[in-house]
């Protein structure tokens, strides 16, 4: 259960959607106290942006391992975004989100931003740092991510309100994490294409409470977007 918890999982998906260029996203989340593994790291080429689904830290975390963390997470010299999660407001010694900035990490807390010039939009909703709001998008005619750490908060909004998106990112359940006869107390994580939105909930990096996992894997996530 120990060497479970440490052997990685790259998943690999794509997804076609209105933009010009391909651009590709790597997506981790629910890192909590583990160190990213660069051999990991080593084995993806080519990243245009990394997204942190939340749960980047928690109590355990130190300013120096969370400050390794996004070194590693830097090593394709891409733009980092942070969505945060439950556990996040935990670290300490300083605000996470102000510990971020300081890195070179950009927070989105219920705000939304351009990915360059990729002619996509991401958006985080951040219910554990201020009340959860969906960011208000400039442009329909984007092609456009929304990140939310926890997969229930989706369930607080209108089903509409994700017409707008094409791809629906989550973490937190870290699959059940640790699954008897595969059971547990959350469903496996997946991916799921509809006709209008892709829907990812990662199994997640880290553990939390006890470092061990069974019948779930610690992945990150190479999310290819092609031009229809």
């Amino acid at each position: 259960m120990n060497r479970t918890a440490e052997s990685d999982k790259v998943r690999i998906h794509s997804r076609k959607v209105s933009i010009k260029d391909p651009y590709t996203i790597f997506y981790i989340s629910d890192i909590h106290n583990r160190l990213i593994n660069d051999q990991t790291l080593a084995k993806i080429n080519d990243v245009d942006a990394v997204i942190i689904g939340g749960d980047l830290a928690d109590r355990r975390v130190t300013g120096k391992k969370l400050s390794e963390n996004i070194k590693r997470l830097q090593t394709w010299g891409a733009p980092i975004y942070f969505i945060p999660g439950n556990n996040d407001h935990e670290f300490k010694p300083e605000p996470i989100i102000s510990f971020l900035r300081k890195k070179g990490v950009i927070p989105l807390s219920n705000e939304w931003t351009y990915l360059g010039r990729s002619g996509l939009t991401l958006s985080g909703i951040d219910p554990y740092f201020s009340e959860a709001s969906i960011p208000a998008l400039l442009s329909s005619q984007k092609a456009n991510i929304l990140v939310v750490h926890e997969p229930a908060f989706l369930t607080e909004f209108p089903d509409s309100v994700y017409e707008s998106y094409d791809l629906i990112l989550t973490g937190h359940t870290h699959g059940g994490q640790i699954r008897i006869f595969d059971k547990g107390p959350y469903s496996r994580g997946r991916w799921e294409d509809g006709v209008r939105t892709s829907y990812l909930n990662s199994e997640g990096y880290g553990t939390s409470l006890v470092p061990l996992r069974l019948g779930t894997a610690p992945e990150v996530h190479l999310i290819r977007l092609t031009p229809h």
